[in-house]
């Protein structure tokens, strides 16, 4: 009867002779059935039996839920650990696929993804392994002050590691004029740097450090990147409060015609940020490789986000000269140059052409007879009106090729052929 108690109120110390109304109106309220008579009769055996039914519903009803709750979170977690993990891989797939790579086109070859390349930005696996291998470079140059000389901050520019073993490549703007070089690496080493070579016209330098073990850039090819693709530069804006920069935007242009020191070069166009301070640092692919050296960008207030880098491929075997040689061998005819253009060609009754103002000491210009006055129209056949177009068409021969240069002085037209020499490094 103590399950009637706890249900019903109910003294279990009253014994049946002492029934009251109040009682039986507890027990109307209880497990009970009515008679034929209408009394409300209980019965004890039928209250226990009917408990029990009800328990066990319970009891079972009770096990499903939990059985349910248990299998939803062992479910969860399981899948939580697929994704986060190793994504379908680790289900038996060779193949991992996202909404990232969706394709429709049955010929597209598909990629295998780590779970990872799902939601990393590709920029920042290029900083992480291409940042140590960019350092900033301090120009320090000597000023008069008084009776007193004082090595003053000239500017800071940019320089990757092309080698190991303390080569750095940078602009020629960057170390021009320096009395003294500061290289710090991108963990804050400091080393003096010496310039090993440096070509005014093609604004590159090799800078050399005495260290071993230098985290060296990898260097890919510029002849196969393709407009769109991603471009990351990395370099010192504004000096030591911005070292180790990163930018990243596309590759905007190929072969943009720009003067570079004294040669119009094909540049790398990109609408990453470059600023002061990020000439000579890289600009770089998706697989982190040095594509080009960063050298300038257009600025006014008409024009946003036009950054240009020397090409890798075209810089390259600059440098590797630089190295070798300390200059760059040139092929060399050893006069002084300007155009003559249309104006001044009616002004002055010449041709259009180039015209001599200056013939060097023991050249090959003075060599083969060329004079102060004379108007270059042609060499070997090939039609020259410009200062670009004779550089241009000379960079085509090597030293020791000889050339049939056109003239004309005093009002005549005359062939000279000049053998071509190495130029001189204090000429550069």
């Amino acid at each position: 009867m103590d399950d009637y108690n706890m249900n019903n109120n109910y003294d279990a110390s009253n014994n049946d002779s002492n029934n009251s109304a109040d009682e039986n109106y507890k027990m109307t309220y209880g497990n009970s059935y009515t008679t034929g008579t209408g009394f409300v009769m209980y019965n004890d055996e039928d209250e226990k039996r009917g408990y029990k039914k009800k328990y066990k519903k319970s009891r079972l009803l009770n096990i499903v839920l939990a059985s349910m709750l248990i299998g939803v979170l062992i479910g969860g977690a399981f899948t939580y650990g697929i994704l986060q993990f190793g994504g379908l891989e680790l289900l038996g797939f060779a193949e991992a696929t996202s909404p990232y790579n969706n394709t429709t086109n049955p010929n597209t070859p598909t990629k295998k993804l780590l779970s990872t390349d799902w939601y990393t930005n590709p920029v920042a696996k290029v900083a992480d392994e291409v940042l140590p291998s960019i350092v900033m470079i301090k120009n320090k140059v000597n000023v008069n002050r008084g009776f007193q000389i004082q090595q003053v901050d000239k500017g800071t520019g940019s320089g990757i590691i092309y080698r190991k073993d303390g080569y750095i490549i940078t602009n020629q703007h960057v170390i021009d004029g320096a009395t003294e070089l500061i290289i710090t690496l991108h963990d804050g080493t400091e080393y003096k740097g010496k310039v090993l070579g440096q070509d005014t016209k093609t604004d590159l330098a090799v800078v050399k450090v005495e260290a071993t073990n230098l985290p060296a850039a990898k260097i890919g090819d510029s002849d196969q990147i393709m407009v769109g693709e991603l471009a990351v530069a990395i370099g010192n804006p504004a000096g030591e409060e911005f070292s180790g920069t990163v930018t990243a935007g596309i590759i905007s242009a190929l072969n943009r015609s720009l003067n570079i020191g004294e040669k119009k070069m094909k540049l790398i166009q990109t609408d990453a940020a470059i600023n002061p301070g990020n000439s000579g640092g890289a600009l770089v692919n998706q697989n982190s490789e040095v594509i080009g050296i960063n050298s300038i960008k257009l600025s006014s207030p008409e024009i946003e986000g036009m950054g240009f880098a020397i090409p890798i491929n075209d810089a390259l075997p600059i440098i590797n000269e630089l190295i070798q040689n300390g200059y760059v061998k040139r092929p060399w005819m050893g006069v002084g140059i300007s155009t003559i253009t249309e104006l001044i060609s009616k002004q002055y009754n010449l041709p259009v052409g180039i015209y001599i103002g200056q013939v060097y000491y023991n050249s090959p210009a003075e060599k083969a007879g060329l004079k102060p006055n004379d108007v270059i129209t042609k060499i070997d056949e090939i039609k020259v009106e410009t200062v670009e177009d004779l550089s241009n068409v000379i960079e085509g021969y090597k030293a020791g090729d000889t050339i049939r240069v056109t003239i004309y002085r005093d009002g005549q037209y005359r062939d000279i052929d000049i053998t071509l020499e190495v130029m001189p490094p204090t000429t550069n």
